[in-house]
């Protein structure tokens, strides 16, 4: 990286959060957003601005915070997003009952659990179903025809659910 880049990203990274905090609307990826770009800047053996005055630097690192938070195909959604929109899934899935006082961490880490006891087939159908959004996108990219492709869906969210309420049920 570029030492007056870095320099400048030292100098004034209280402003940079801020901006994060900006984009992600306060959210609880204000962190994680803006030290994911920052990694990918640090990574990058060149960056080609037309100048290294601060204003272009600014606009350049708020760029990528942009197209990091708003992008589908941005390495950061990819990376962590899109990760985490699986357990929030899996999550929103569970239905625990109201006399059950639980913790949403232990919850949480019962789902983790079952996702990685699920077999890998499932695991990437179901993967692509929550990137692509649709039975029929999945089916079209996996040339499995649309009924099975919404059978293996059906069978991971139950099976996950239903291990997810017997582990926690017995605690």
């Amino acid at each position: 990286m570029n030492p007056n880049i870095e320099k400048w990203i030292v100098k004034n990274y209280t402003e940079l959060r801020t901006i994060a905090k900006k984009i992600t609307k306060d959210s609880d990826w204000t962190d994680d957003l803006l030290q994911d770009v920052l990694l990918q800047l640090y990574e990058r053996n060149e960056i080609k601005l037309k100048s290294l005055d601060d204003n272009s630097i600014k606009y350049y690192i708020v760029a990528v915070l942009k197209i990091n938070w708003y992008s589908k195909t941005s390495p950061f959604f990819r990376k962590v997003r899109m990760e985490s929109s699986k357990y929030t899934e899996l999550y929103d899935m569970i239905e625990v009952p109201d006399d059950n006082v639980f913790d949403d961490h232990r919850l949480m880490e019962l789902i983790e659990n079952e996702w990685t006891e699920t077999n890998w087939f499932n695991k990437i159908i179901f993967e692509k179903y929550m990137i692509l959004g649709s039975l029929k996108k999945v089916s079209k990219d996996t040339t499995i025809p649309l009924s099975s492709v919404a059978r293996y869906i059906k069978e991971t969210k139950l099976t996950i659910k239903n291990n997810t309420i017997i582990k926690f049920n017995r605690e």
